[in-house]
Formats: C-alpha cells, structure tokens, sequence
C-alpha cells in the first residue's frame, strides 16, 4: 500500500508519533469517537494507538492514515486498513472524521481513496463492521460500495458485517 494518498481534498499520510495529541483532540470526543470502548481518556491511550497502527503495517503491510486538508493542513480524520474481526485474512477498513467536518463527504472522500490503493495493492476484498445505529457510517459504506453479509452481536450489542469486493473496481474503471 501506498504511504501518501492524495485526493481532490485530501492528504491521507501514514501517522507519525507526533500526531498523538492532533488525534487525541478527535479520539477524546465522545461525540465522534464511539467505537471500541469509546472516547480515549489520555494521550498515552492515542500514542499506543497510534504504535499499534506500525506494527500492523509491520506484520500485515496494512496502513492506517491521517486524513488531513491538503498541502499539509489540519488533521480531519484518520481512515484505513486493519486486521479486523471477520475472521478472515481479509482487511477491514474504518474511518473517524473530526465532529466539526462532518457531513462534508470527507470520510468517503477517505475511504474510496483507500479502497482504490487496496485494489492497486492487490486486495481482493475489505470488510467493515458497523453498529446499527451508527447511520452516518452506514452511508458512507453504502456509497463505497459496501454490502451487508450478515449481523452478528458481540459484548456490546449487534454488528453488522459489511464486505466489498475490490475486483468489481476494475471491471467499471475497464468499462468507463
């Protein structure tokens, strides 16, 4: 995968241990930061976080991105690939938009972008799991392409698992 994507808007760049507390102003909003256990309550939790990303680019050659305005802007997001929970090999991809951006098309701006550099890097196929009441979300995998193939719950109440194969991207790039 690519370590700099850019996009009409966007800058999407591998995270770095200074960002820590940039991320920390979007990872300590419990407003935006709802997954997992919910907002990060210290910098120390980001900066692991932020560790934890290396070392799956390490072991899997999976990136995790800020998402910044271009030409070096504010941090807006951060959107990218992980080994997920699907128990498969196969990646699953996520993306969180600062509270104040959202609603402006960014996390699908983000996540189409990574998406492309997934089939580039040979991806056959990328999950997401989503909450149900996670409707903004929901969109955004919907516009990428994303399908529901099953809900499952887990320790906090139903998930649902969404998939999108990579290979239908080239068949309409081939098409246009």
């Amino acid at each position: 995968m690519t370590p700099l994507i850019t996009t009409g808007r966007l800058e999407l760049q591998l995270f770095r241990d200074e960002d820590a507390a940039e991320l920390h102003e979007i990872f300590s909003d419990p407003e935006t930061h709802t997954i997992g256990k919910g907002p990060f309550t210290s910098l120390a939790q980001t900066a692991a976080w932020i560790s934890r990303r290396a070392e799956t680019k390490r072991q899997h050659g999976l990136l995790w991105y800020a998402v910044r305005a271009r030409a070096g802007g504010q941090m807006l997001g951060n959107c990218g690939l992980f080994a997920g929970r699907t128990g498969s090999a196969e990646p699953e991809i996520g993306y969180e938009i600062r509270r104040s951006c959202q609603g402006q098309g960014l996390a699908t701006e983000a996540a189409t972008a990574v998406l492309d550099d997934a089939l580039a890097s040979g991806i056959g196929r990328v999950w997401a799991t989503i909450r149900p009441h996670n409707a903004a979300s929901l969109r955004v995998a919907a516009k990428i392409g994303m399908t529901p193939q099953h809900t499952r719950p887990d320790s906090r109440g139903p998930l649902i698992y969404l998939a999108r194969p990579l290979h239908d991207r080239v068949r309409s790039v081939q098409q246009a």
